[in-house]
């Protein structure tokens, strides 16, 4: 011991390690994906009781937490406890677990435990790449049926292979190679035998862990059915009846096997079907009131007469839901009414009445039977004038029956021939037209003949048109008369004078003429009138009484003068008006008016040349008539006016004879202050106008 406190502290001869004492099983089979923890109990024993420590090691090391640990104390004191819990894993996988216990001194205990993770979760079913578990298919061998399942989302484990199984006895086997996808095979032999009937299959998924997903069942329903065939196996079928008889149509062959389930769709290719006098019935015997339609078979009934060709698509279609439709044939039914031929029949036309603007009449036929269900016939009509044989119309009407021609362009009238022939049937059973193989068209029927009355021209009034008289020459001008729209409107017309002074030419020819008055007195010409007969040169031209009246150009000048307003004692002040006749020939009648504007005229004031003449004053107007202008003379119209307190003042005027205008065009409205006497012609005091002003204006201040 002496030697031992020299040399320091040594272990004593009997220390010993901790002791591990497993409370369990040395072997744990744990499942994948343990949510709750498997707890491990042991306990370590210690006699020198230095223990240092617990520890674990897992060999080999776990990938993705496969395995994972945790220790804690447990009860009674000294016990302790492992706790183990598992992640996802792709197989069975042993590991060893060991315990450690440390002493102080080191020394160290170990005890191993074995750890199984099982590979427990299964993969996810495959699905049907379908919106149902039935599929259904046709019993055709030629056709396989290609099955296919979706692959199952982000798998925890690869996936290795599909398995495909019959569950149904005697199911066709599946072809398929271990993928996704199989192949079912209808069976050749025993074809109608086992149409309709359904086989259970089942198909699961297998990882790499050879663990096996649940099984995803599915039907496969082979349907009871087969693309229908065609209605007619040559591709076409001719159906001939009689009239009064019911025909049948129907198809030949429907299906292989179950025809109840098969229905025709039938659909008229050409030929139309006669309005009346024809059934067409389904198989339900209900008519059949539009195409195309879906019947087992059709039913044709005519009456007497009545017949059809028709050219007909029959397409076989399942009813059963399958959709399926067979290839198209066509057929074609025929009924022969037995028709006498159309170039046997004779048109008859009857005698046509006209008007200027049309020819109508009627027309029969005869010869043939059936007209009615013939719907009667068509027969081409021809108009021509026997004048000059120019084709006036060419149509098609219906007979019997009335027709008509329109004479559009008829001015004059004539005699008219109308001819025709038959052409077709307007309904025709064969549906190819009027005339059958080898037959010639109808006998023309006579011509008729027919006279149509010209047509009437009734005028209008004048265009521009005038005469005008001029000093020493007469009156002379140009006459328009317009004639109406349509055929006539080129024709020419005739003129012939009725009353009025003489025209040079009292016949005259054409739409615009010229015309003249050589004699007659030049104030006389004026304001008269010309009356003439007018009518278009045709044979149903109407005349009309037209009227020209003669006009004349301006030959008086106007020349007005005022009292200047600065050199008035009162509000009065005269007015002068010179009126001269500019050609060599005198005229009498000549009416003046003199418009005022803010003016009045005093009554009794006015003269001519000096001496008081009659005057009308009304509405601003005043008037003189009966005025004579000889030949370069010059007449002086005064009179006094009376200025409004307010406004603008101002003269107009113009001379007329006979209502026909003879003065230049009026002077631009003059205002009446500014205007003086000076160097104005005579003057006021040798008009006698200032006197005249003077003694207004001195009545008026004695009044």
């Amino acid at each position: 011991m002496v030697l031992a406190g020299l040399l320091g502290r040594v272990p004593l001869a009997h220390a010993a390690p901790p002791t591990i004492v497993l409370i369990g099983d040395e072997e744990l089979f744990i499942p994948e994906r343990t949510d709750q923890p498997q707890t491990v109990s042991f306990s370590v024993q210690d006699e020198d009781n230095d223990l240092a420590g617990v520890r674990v090691e897992i060999s080999p090391a776990p990938a993705d937490q496969a395995l994972t640990w945790r220790l804690a104390d447990g009860a009674p004191s000294g016990t302790k406890l492992l706790h183990l819990t598992t992640g996802a894993v792709c197989k069975d996988t042993p590991y060893t677990v060991t315990l450690i216990a440390t002493d102080t001194g080191s020394a160290a205990t170990r005890r191993a435990i074995t750890v199984q993770v099982l590979h427990t979760e299964k993969p996810k079913p495959p699905e049907l790449n379908l919106d149902t578990s039935a599929i259904r298919v046709l019993p055709d061998p030629a056709r396989p049926v290609n099955i296919e399942v979706k692959a199952p989302g982000a798998p925890a484990c690869e996936l290795d292979k599909y398995e495909w199984t019959a569950v149904t006895d005697g199911a066709p086997e599946l072809v398929t190679d271990g993928g996704r996808g199989a192949t079912f095979q209808y069976p050749v032999s025993g074809q109608c035998e086992n149409w309709g009937k359904s086989y259970l299959y089942t198909v699961s998924v297998k990882d790499t862990g050879n663990l096996s997903s649940d099984k995803t069942p599915f039907l496969v329903q082979v349907m009871p059915w087969g693309k229908p065939l065609p209605a007619f196996p040559s591709g076409e079928k001719l159906f001939t009846f009689q009239p009064l008889q019911t025909g049948t149509v129907a198809p030949d062959q429907r299906r292989q096997c179950a025809e109840e389930s098969v229905s025709t769709r039938w659909t008229i290719l050409e030929g139309t079907l006669p309005p009346e006098g024809l059934q067409v019935l389904d198989e339900d015997n209900a008519p059949v009131a539009q195409w195309p339609v879906t019947t087992g078979e059709l039913k044709f009934r005519a009456e007497t007469c009545v017949g059809t060709r028709l050219r007909l698509s029959a397409m076989n279609r399942a009813v059963d839901g399958s959709g399926l439709d067979g290839e198209v044939s066509t057929c074609e039914v025929k009924i022969d009414p037995q028709w006498t031929p159309l170039g046997n029949g004779r048109l008859g036309l009857e005698p046509p009445s006209a008007t200027p603007s049309t020819v109508e009449g009627g027309a029969q036929v005869g010869g043939l039977n059936c007209l009615e269900a013939r719907g009667g016939v068509e027969a081409k009509l021809l108009l021509t004038r026997v004048s000059d044989g120019a084709k006036k119309g060419e149509q098609t009407f219906k007979v019997p029956g009335t027709w008509q021609f329109g004479l559009a362009d008829n001015c004059e009238g004539g005699l008219y021939r109308v001819t025709g022939t038959l052409s077709k049937n307007v309904y025709d059973w064969n549906a190819g037209g009027g005339l059958g193989p080898g037959e010639e068209e109808a006998t023309a029927a006579e011509p008729v003949l027919v006279q149509v009355p010209p047509l009437e021209v009734h005028l209008g009034p004048l265009g521009a048109s005038q005469l005008v008289a001029s000093c020493g020459q007469g009156a002379q001008g140009i006459l328009r008369q317009p004639l109406p729209e349509g055929p006539c409107s080129a024709a020419a017309v005739l003129w012939s004078q009725a009353s009025g002074p003489a025209l040079s030419q009292p016949v005259l020819r054409g739409q615009e003429v010229s015309v003249s008055i050589q004699e007659g007195e030049f104030g006389a010409l004026i304001g008269s009138e010309v009356e003439l007969d007018v009518r278009a040169d045709t044979p149903g031209g109407q005349t009309r009484r037209q009227k020209v009246t003669i006009a004349a150009a301006p030959f008086v000048e106007v020349h007005r003068v005022s009292e200047h307003r600065s050199g008035s004692e009162t509000s009065l002040f005269g007015v002068a008006v010179e009126l001269r006749n500019t050609t060599a020939c005198g005229v009498s009648e000549v009416k003046h008016e003199e418009r005022l504007e803010g003016l009045d005229y005093v009554e009794g004031s006015a003269r001519l040349d000096g001496a008081p003449v009659e005057a009308v004053w009304e509405e601003g107007t005043l008037t003189v008539s009966g005025l004579a202008l000889e030949g370069g003379a010059t007449r002086t119209l005064t009179y006094v006016v009376r200025p409004h307190l307010l406004g603008q003042m101002a003269f107009s005027g113009s001379s007329s004879l006979r209502d026909i205008p003879v003065s230049f065009t009026p002077e631009e409205d003059a205002e009446a202050s500014g205007f003086g006497c000076e160097g104005t012609g005579p003057g006021f005091a040798a008009l006698g106008l200032a006197a005249g002003v003077l003694v207004l204006r001195r009545r008026r201040r004695e009044g």
